[in-house]
């Protein structure tokens, strides 16, 4: 399968972005304040249009093998800083991002992090906990993991279970190959991505069911 992937620019997302600079947040005690800071913000959302069901063939998919040291983005992570709501740097984008337009959000959450190297990174588990809606018909799991080397990184691996709306279940089965009868009530979708990203720009990672928007920027830290 080939996953698209490009700077988000579609006329709906050409917005100023808030401003890079943020409010000064709570750093983990573990980490010195001299240390520079990212700010990660993810935007997970399923695409409403029904032509991606049957545009490419899609073979079943293992479920997803996390690696061996994920962690949840919660207030016991002594590395990473949950966003709160109002401190999103993305919230007018995603405002934007209707089911008028075909788009239906997911997840969105964001944290703030030293600028590990890759073998320091940590990734983080996506799951029910940072998903906000849809969890019993198109649940996501998964993780993403944000570093720094030369240029920033972020990784994302994450699947979506979504079931299989009743008016295409006929055309998904023979376009699949499948017989009706045999047919599961969902089926699931990956995108497995590494983006390099420069701070303050806003990157999409394609896929005909659901996407991802990615937006890293630099943390000003206290004199």
């Amino acid at each position: 399968m080939k996953q698209l992937t490009r700077i988000f620019a579609t006329a709906w997302l050409l917005l100023p972005l808030i401003s890079a600079a943020l409010i000064a947040p709570n750093i983990a005690k573990a980490q010195t304040s001299d240390t520079p800071q990212v700010h990660v913000e993810i935007i997970i959302f399923q695409s409403l249009a029904q032509r991606g069901w049957t545009e490419e063939y899609w073979p079943l998919t293992p479920g997803l093998v996390l690696s061996d040291n994920p962690v949840r983005l919660d207030e016991t992570t002594t590395w990473a800083t949950p966003v709160v709501l109002d401190d999103l740097q993305l919230a007018e984008v995603r405002s934007r991002m209707t089911t008028d337009r075909g788009y239906d959000v997911l997840a969105h959450f964001a944290w703030q992090q030293p600028a590990f190297n890759r073998n320091q990174a940590q990734p983080i588990i996506i799951d029910s906990q940072l998903q906000k809606r849809r969890h019993e018909t198109s649940p996501i799991y998964g993780q993403v993991r944000a570093y720094q080397e030369r240029f920033n990184h972020v990784e994302i691996l994450v699947e979506l279970d979504r079931r299989i709306p009743a008016n295409l279940r006929e055309r998904f089965a023979e376009h699949q190959g499948i017989e009706l009868a045999w047919l599961p009530d969902s089926w699931t979708f990956v995108i497995d991505e590494s983006r390099r990203v420069r701070p303050g720009e806003l990157h999409y990672v394609d896929h005909p069911l659901f996407g991802v928007l990615i937006h890293v920027s630099r943390v000003s830290q206290p004199e």
